[in-house]
């Protein structure tokens, strides 16, 4: 045996340092309770006017900035060409002989689509087969007008109408289907999602109200004219940008609402359960509460706006929020019941529990400041508004918290040892089993280890096997109906994601060059082969059907023009005709043009071999001609998925480094922090390695797994061996250490998993399934992280020894 190291003597007397002051401010606390009551309910009040203005919006606005060269490139886009979000209504009318050609149902959608660009805000046009616009030729002059501009008398007539329209290629798969048994009513919208907020109120004395704004209002004004016809023997299937983003914007805001309740509900009635106190249950909720408020008076404050991932938040904070208002609200109860003395129990909790706290708050803001490195807005946000709220938790903890265990009588006069006993009985089988899981940690010490090793390296494998993937209907659950609707869509036409490639010349007029259409024909047939691909537009859609009306359509002139004059003479007749379709495929200038590509909503992996596929093609193309620029809201989620993986990867590290620095410096020794750091990594990859196994991908919403677990995992961390080592120092014995901490802080650290398994697992009831799967997953290395520091961290110790040599006290 020997005496305790000097180095221990120094790092001690700086621990008691900090010590003293928690222990000094945790008297203050009590002392000054009103002072501090009222200056909460001030901030309260403050956080309440702050917030008042913020508003939801999950647009691509919340996810780039405005100087992100990708999205920019979008702005002049949108600058040139217009908004490409659409509402897209697919229909069929099964019950009818002749389905959407019925002349009664054609009647019914011309009906529709009036009722739509009257009443729904926002809309730019609405086009169906009964009003979009029409070329033929009549005794050699062109002639351009809607489809049905004079409707027909009878079924036949309708009939004959339909043969010509099917025999057109620029409708195919847009607004009809080959077979006939489908239509589609295409809502063309002037404002979008990314537009600024004054610019899509619908009634500005309404405010920012989300029905009040686009595409909410426009997606309920396009439903309310739907309902009217449901049974008229239509079916309708609703999607498109306006219908995704609205459902999108709506479930997010209502989840955020609602997983926050009842996450609340279930952490108040596991307070209850375990701490069976007032100030135990009322205490932590107020801290969370608050803390919550603070965090959105500073979305307000920064001039954000609510996103995705602020539907998060709620449960995210008042579970990880309530870890220390619950291991000082524990030890309260125990030295309170030894010491008699309410504001000498104050003091000594905060003493032996704030400067743990303080590092397991600050470790968990490293856990969530770490994805602000994130060049998405989305992200980067969360990241800095969750650990602004994280480190308001801390703070309220040590004096918010104060208020609530300052009530009460001073001692527990009149309790009775046996009236004690009776009121602890509860707690008599975890302390025991406390102790059992302590002596079998000192038993079986290196089998621990060993398996805790073997298990690592299946993780690791299963690592190496995971794929980063995406998909936008992956957010919704297979219980909301616009997922089944869009599917349902994507089978049939139309393509619920739109990619654009613009053509810019530097000349004007350069676009109708013949070499420049050749490659923009070029590139549209090469994207028309591949399987994602629904629908393409472009000028060359329009200059085909026009040389193919004017020889009497012949399909053989099914082609281009031949020189830049017969181009040119083409569009002036067009235009001189009345047609009216040329702004959305290239400048009144001639000088830019737009290839508009619409596809399935699929994966993002079958995004990138499709995005992949069309730049080998560009890249082999030996033409001179000007090649095009991948924009448009395709491009932008594809380029997102990109952004999410070198961002989080990246935050990942950073985390794990500024973590392991933070315990090398609270222990006093670089081997016991990063000791201490096994036990945190372990859950994340086992958790990562069973997704990989399984072939779970990650999205951007799994992706923050490892940055917000390891922040969360290594609290608990930072109690057990905080008080390990203090009571190692105490008696100089590692197995006799363990016993009494987990005596101490066992207890606290069970609850605070339960609590945060808990909190977590109530995204189970997300009608968001990449919530729901996030949760599983968070609560899975949850439990693996309270199952790796009750038995790897323990058996690591006691196996390695890293507080130095046992010592004997002397007295």
């Amino acid at each position: 045996m020997t005496k305790l190291p000097a180095e221990n003597n120094h790092r001690s007397k700086v621990v008691e340092k900090l010590d003293r002051i928690f222990e000094k401010t945790g008297g203050w606390s009590y002392d000054h309770r009103w002072v501090i009551l009222f200056v909460c309910i001030m901030v309260f009040g403050l956080c309440l006017y702050l917030a008042k203005d913020v508003r939801f919006d999950n647009s691509f606005e919340a996810y780039f900035d405005r100087d992100d060269p990708v999205y920019k490139g979008f702005l002049e886009f949108r600058d040139h060409f217009g908004s490409d979000e659409i509402g897209y209504i697919l229909y069929e009318a099964p019950e009818k002989k002749y389905g959407v050609w019925d002349l009664a149902v054609m009647r019914t959608i011309d009906e529709i689509s009036i009722k739509i660009e009257e009443n729904a805000p926002f809309v730019k046009r609405v086009l169906s087969l009964s009003n979009a616009e029409f070329i033929e030729g009549r005794d050699g002059e062109l002639i351009v007008h809607d489809i049905l501009n004079d409707f027909p008398e009878t079924q036949e007539d309708m009939l004959k109408i339909r043969d010509k329209v099917l025999a057109k290629p620029l409708y195919l798969n847009g607004l009809a289907d080959a077979s006939g048994r489908f239509g589609a009513i295409v809502v063309e919208m002037h404002k979008s999602s990314i537009d600024q907020l004054e610019e899509i109120q619908v009634d500005p004395e309404k405010g920012n109200d989300i029905y009040n704004l686009y595409p909410q209002a426009s997606a309920m004004a396009i439903k309310k004219v739907l309902s009217a016809y449901e049974n008229t023997g239509i079916v309708f299937y609703n999607t498109g940008d306006v219908e995704l983003n609205s459902e999108y914007n709506i479930m997010a805001m209502k989840e955020s609402q609602r997983l926050g309740m009842i996450t609340f509900i279930v952490i108040g009635i596991l307070l209850a359960f375990f701490l069976r106190s007032f100030s135990g249950i009322v205490g932590p909720l107020s801290v969370v509460a608050l803390s919550m408020l603070i965090s959105v008076s500073f979305i307000g404050i920064m001039g954000w706006k609510f996103d995705l991932l602020f539907s998060i938040l709620p449960t995210v904070l008042i579970a990880v929020g309530v870890a220390d208002s619950v291991h000082i609200v524990s030890d309260f109860r125990t030295y309170y019941k030894s010491l008699n003395d309410r504001r000498g129990a104050i003091k000594r909790t905060l003493y032996l529990t704030g400067l743990p706290c303080l590092f397991t708050s600050l470790t968990t803001v490293a856990g969530f400041a770490s994805m602000a490195i994130s060049p998405i807005k989305i992200i980067k946000h969360f990241a800095i508004y969750s650990a602004v709220g994280i480190f308001g938790a801390f703070v309220l903890s040590v004096t918010f918290l104060v208020v609530f265990l300052s009530f009460g009588k001073k001692s527990i006069n009149g309790n009775s040892p046996e009236k004690s006993r009776k009121k602890d009985l509860g707690n008599v089988l975890l302390k025991k089993s406390l102790q059992y899981v302590a002596r079998f940690d000192i038993r079986y010490k290196w089998t621990i280890i060993i398996v805790s090793l073997i298990v690592g390296i299946f993780a690791a494998g299963g690592v190496l096997q995971i794929r980063i993937d995406s998909n936008f209907l992956s957010e919704f659950s297979d219980k909301v109906d616009i997922k089944r609707v869009t599917k349902r869509v994507d089978e049939v036409m139309g393509g619920t994601i739109s990619y654009s490639y613009v053509f810019n010349s530097e000349a004007p007029e350069g676009i109708i060059e013949p070499e420049v259409l050749a490659e923009i024909k070029a590139l549209q047939d090469k994207a028309n082969e591949m399987d994602i691909v629904m629908k393409t537009y472009s000028i060359v859609d329009l200059l085909q059907d026009i040389n193919k009306t004017f020889h009497d359509e012949d399909p053989d002139y099914y082609v281009l023009p031949d020189t830049k004059a017969q181009t040119a003479q083409y569009l002036l007749v067009y235009e001189m005709s009345g047609g009216e379709e040329l702004e959305n495929y290239i400048t009144s200038s001639y000088g830019s043009a737009n290839l508009e590509i619409r596809t399935k909503l699929a994966n993002a992996s079958e995004t990138e071999k499709f995005v992949d596929s069309m730049d080998r093609f560009l890249q082999s193309r030996n033409s001179d001609a000007i090649k095009p620029i991948l924009t448009g809201m395709g491009a932008l989620w594809y380029k997102l998925i990109k952004y999410i993986v070198q961002s989080q990867i990246a935050g990942f590290l950073i985390a794990f480094s500024v973590i392991a620095v933070m315990m090398c410096v609270l222990f006093g020794s670089v081997r016991v922090g990063l000791l201490s750091m096994v036990p945190n990594l372990a859950p994340v990859v086992l958790t990562l390695g069973v997704m990989g196994w399984a072939g779970v991908p990650l999205d951007y919403v799994k992706l923050m797994i490892g940055c917000i677990s390891i922040g969360i995992a290594v609290d608990d961390t930072i109690h057990l061996v905080n008080r390990y080592q203090h009571e190692f120092r105490r008696c100089g014995n590692y197995e006799k250490a363990l016993l009494n901490s987990m005596n101490h802080v066992g207890r606290a650290i069970f609850i605070t998993s339960v609590v945060l398994f808990s909190g977590f697992l109530v995204f189970l009831n997300s009608l968001m399934d990449s919530l729901a799967q996030f949760g599983v997953l968070v609560s899975a290395t949850i439990i693996t992280a309270f199952m790796a520091d009750f038995f790897l961290m323990p058996a690591l110790l006691l196996a390695l020894k890293p507080f130095g040599p046992e010592f004997s006290i002397e007295e």
